[in-house]
């Protein structure tokens, strides 16, 4: 699989904070909550990729569409599940996640093709056209303040961020490592499903 911009769950992989870091070296407000990781490691070419962030790759919501071979959340019959719900809840911690449900019923409505190009509007710099990430506070190209167009990592949404983002980033790594142990055993099925919440 190619990079993508878009996700299952519907969060905008474009201006992700991860894949942005990765491209350009340049952290932000969410990289700098992820302490420990290995700078090598924060790189993603988005959900739907074959090289997701260690992070996406312990997620569920990403495990259940692909398992069902949906191309998003809203297209399955159980939406929004009881999965979806409670990850929605971390858009108290994670503002970015609480555009995801929006992005998902603009996409069944409007299509990917105009929710892509509505995504990529919003997140350009205003003054050079080059991509923002969540939480960048300036152009990383040109210094241009972000302003209201980011979020902020900030006060206890930065203290919590730092102790659960290096904490996802470590689930996802050993979730990978059961799976290339036991490649589809019962273990890794015993395994992976004491990690899911």
């Amino acid at each position: 699989m190619a990079a993508s911009d878009d996700s299952f769950c519907g969060i905008y992989c474009g201006a992700c904070s991860v894949r942005r870091f990765g491209e350009t070296g340049r952290a932000d407000g969410f990289v700098s909550c992820l302490g420990g990781v290995p700078a090598d490691e924060i790189a993603c070419s988005g959900c739907r990729s074959a090289s997701p962030y260690a992070g996406c790759r312990a997620c569920t919501l990403r495990d259940c569409a692909t398992a069902k071979g949906l191309s998003y959340c809203v297209d399955c019959a159980e939406y929004p599940c009881p999965s979806y719900v409670s990850w929605q809840k971390a858009g108290a911690l994670l503002p970015h996640v609480r555009e995801a449900r929006v992005s998902l019923e603009t996409i069944h409505r409007d299509g990917l093709d105009a929710w892509l190009a509505a995504q990529r509007a919003r997140w350009a710099c205003p003054s050079c056209g080059s991509p923002l990430s969540w939480y960048a506070r300036e152009c990383g190209s040109c210094g241009h303040a972000a302003g209201a167009r980011t979020y902020t990592m900030s006060g206890l949404r930065k203290l919590a961020s730092r102790l659960v983002l290096p904490w996802a980033f470590r689930r996802g790594k050993a979730r990978a490592a059961a799976r290339a142990a036991a490649s589809g055993g019962r273990a890794i099925f015993c395994f992976c499903r004491a990690l899911r919440p």
